[in-house]
């Protein structure tokens, strides 16, 4: 009995011994499968689990001046970057407290006494944590953006004790002349969620800034470079591990974006910009607080200065703004020269002349008398001199600034003589003012007035009309610049139509687009929005009444402009606001039988009483003297 045990026992064991060395030949062959077959193929694996890909961003296209002098740039610099290595299933108590960890080590090695704004560990946690919903959890969170050289060395010592930490090189946007172009230029920020459903599809990253206005947005798929890459070594966390001086790899140098050659004029732009901020602060105490002015070359549409006061630093934006920050940058938003329109005031008075002449309401050579005011059928109108004008023809109401005159044409074409016969004030808006006033409205916009002047800028103004039912003064009201509202490069683009011969030109700012190797992507054409339907006499009937503005004794801009040699003819306006102000405004062009530059200044919001020629004038008059020393200048060299 004992020996059938025995044997029993013996039995299983050596049935067990036979599926032990069953299955451990199946492991070998398993094994040698794996090493033979497919050691190939996780050799591969291994080895791609050995690097990391890192982006390097690519640098932005250079803006320069219309003489290929650099305005915008990009510098180098490196940015502290947090990816982070937890997946969702990690524990979040785990995460957080590897966070604070990370935030904790990360203090001390950026900190720096040079730097006005001091790190802390909150901070650190609150963009390691990220606040953005929309970024996914493996986005970047850039933590540091241009850190110093000292920051930069401490983080890459102590890089294996910060998972997920990296430095990554970094072309940041250099406005090195601060606040110089600002509002042509624009600003840069991160996206929101928004502009991110926009922009993942086209290449970008989710840390990358855009442009937001100006230029930086209008010509953003030319600016933008594209990204490239490079592997990094790293340990089984898929931390950097640093070996020696090989252990990146680059992959893909970035391209550059490409470059835009503006047309405006650095010292003109620069002048300008001075004699804004000059007029201004001389008029403190004053209501007002802004100003601007524009540029062109009537013969092509170029923008040879634009600028707007006050003016901002682009570069505050890079880093992201504060509540208190952009409280102090809102009042510099607008962009007073192309999105913010004022009521124009007397500058509109040589259209209606022309519209005058031109519709047979007036004619050339007929004297109206000024008195010092008009009865507009139940209101009486004031000229701006209550002495009155005496004996005008329109040439002459033009140098003199008569509202009379113009109310005359605009009662006229809305055919006062019947408003009280038919019907009453309704009937004759609906058959005589309203029509008249659209026509009036077409023939404004021929010239640029109220309609988009076609500028390479976004969120351009059109300008306004505030036509008012049932009163009698709307086109008298409108002959004299008031009842609409216009940016200074709609009356740029307008006084540019007359002094050229009728050509309304397209205003354009980048002249040309070059790659990051000078070779040509694009270049600009002078572009001929439309021919007005006046005459070649009409046209030199006011460019006329222009020049008598700035050279007759009467010409209500004679005493600053007729001395001199550049030869102006310009348009002072006043226009009143309904804000107890008034806007001040100087337009023209120069030389007067050769035109190169045609100006709009405005002074909005001044106290009631002042004369444009010294509120608007000054600014011009800086504007026109440099421009033509300029042009002596390049004359001798060439």
């Amino acid at each position: 009995m004992e020996s059938e045990d025995q044997s029993l026992h013996s039995g299983r064991l050596h049935f067990l011994f036979l599926i032990m060395f069953i299955g451990l030949v199946i492991l070998l062959l398993r094994l040698s499968f794996i090493q033979l077959g497919k050691g190939e193929d996780y050799a591969v694996k291994a080895e791609a689990n050995r690097y990391a890909q890192q982006i390097l961003p690519a640098p932005r296209g250079q803006f320069k001046d219309r003489h290929g002098e650099i305005l915008v740039a990009n510098k180098p610099s490196f940015t502290i970057q947090y990816t982070s290595p937890f997946t969702k299933s990690d524990d979040p108590k785990t995460v957080q407290a590897n966070i604070e960890a990370i935030a904790e080590k990360l203090v001390p090695l950026l900190d720096d006494p040079e730097e006005k704004e001091k790190v802390t560990k909150d901070k650190i946690v609150k963009l390691m944590m990220g606040t953005d919903e929309y970024l996914s959890r493996s986005a970047p969170r850039k933590i540091k953006t241009k850190a110093t050289e000292r920051q930069v060395a401490r983080v890459k010592e102590n890089l294996q004790d910060l998972p997920g930490i990296a430095v990554i090189p970094e072309a940041i946007r250099d406005y090195r002349l601060k606040t110089f172009g600002s509002h042509i230029f624009g600003y840069m920020r991160k996206m929101d969620e928004k502009m991110w459903n926009e922009y993942q599809t086209k290449g970008y990253l989710m840390t990358d800034l855009v442009g937001i206005t100006g230029l930086e947005k209008q010509y953003e798929q030319y600016l933008k470079g594209i990204h490239g890459a490079t592997r990094v070594e790293v340990n089984i966390n898929g931390d950097p591990i640093r070996r020696d001086n090989n252990v990146d790899f680059i992959e893909k140098k970035p391209i550059p974006g490409n470059d835009l050659t503006l047309t405006i004029d650095k010292k003109l732009q620069q002048v300008t910009e001075e004699a804004l901020a000059e007029r201004v602060n001389a008029l403190k105490g004053t209501p007002v607080k802004n100003a601007a002015a524009v540029a062109l070359d009537p013969n092509t549409g170029e923008v040879l200065a634009m600028a707007s006061y006050p003016a901002f630093d682009p570069n505050a934006w890079l880093d992201g703004m504060s509540d208190e920050e952009y409280a102090q940058f809102q009042p510099a938003e607008w962009n007073h020269a192309v999105e913010y329109p004022h009521e124009p005031g007397s500058t509109v008075k040589m259209l209606t002349t022309m519209i005058g002449l031109k519709e047979g309401v007036v004619k050339p050579d007929e004297k109206i008398f000024c008195p010092g005011g008009l009865d507009l059928s139940g209101y009486y109108a004031s000229c701006w001199d209550p002495k009155g004008h005496g004996l005008s023809d329109g040439r002459e109401a033009i140098a003199k600034s008569c509202n009379v005159y113009m109310y005359t044409i605009g009662k006229r074409l809305a055919k006062h003589q019947f408003i009280f016969q038919n019907g009453g004030v309704k009937s004759w808006m609906e058959k005589y003012d309203k029509p008249a006033y659209e026509k009036f409205r077409k023939y404004q916009n021929e010239f640029g007035l109220g309609v988009k002047t076609g500028i390479d800028l976004p969120f351009e103004s059109a300008g306004k009309y505030n036509y008012q039912p049932e009163i009698t003064t709307n086109m008298p009201f409108t002959a004299i610049g008031q009842n609409s509202n216009f940016t200074p490069l709609q009356l740029a683009q307008y006084v540019s139509t007359i002094a050229n011969g009728g050509k309304r030109m397209k205003p354009y700012l980048v002249k040309e687009i070059k790659d990051p190797e000078g070779k040509l992507i694009k270049k600009m054409e002078p572009e001929v929005l439309n021919q007005v339907s006046f005459s070649p006499e009409l046209l030199q009937y006011a460019r006329e009444g222009m020049w008598k503005v700035t050279h007759e004794p009467y010409g209500t801009a004679s005493y600053m402009f007729g001395r001199k040699k550049y030869d102006v003819a310009g348009k002072t306006g006043t226009a009143q606001t309904g804000r107890d102000t008034e806007n001040y405004w100087f337009v023209g062009y120069a030389p007067y039988n050769n035109p190169k530059i045609a100006i709009a200044v405005v002074v909005p919001e001044g106290r009631v009483g002042m004369h444009s020629y010294e509120m608007a004038g000054p600014v011009a008059e800086k504007m026109l003297d440099t421009f033509f020393n300029e042009e002596k200048k390049e004359t001798a060299v060439n």
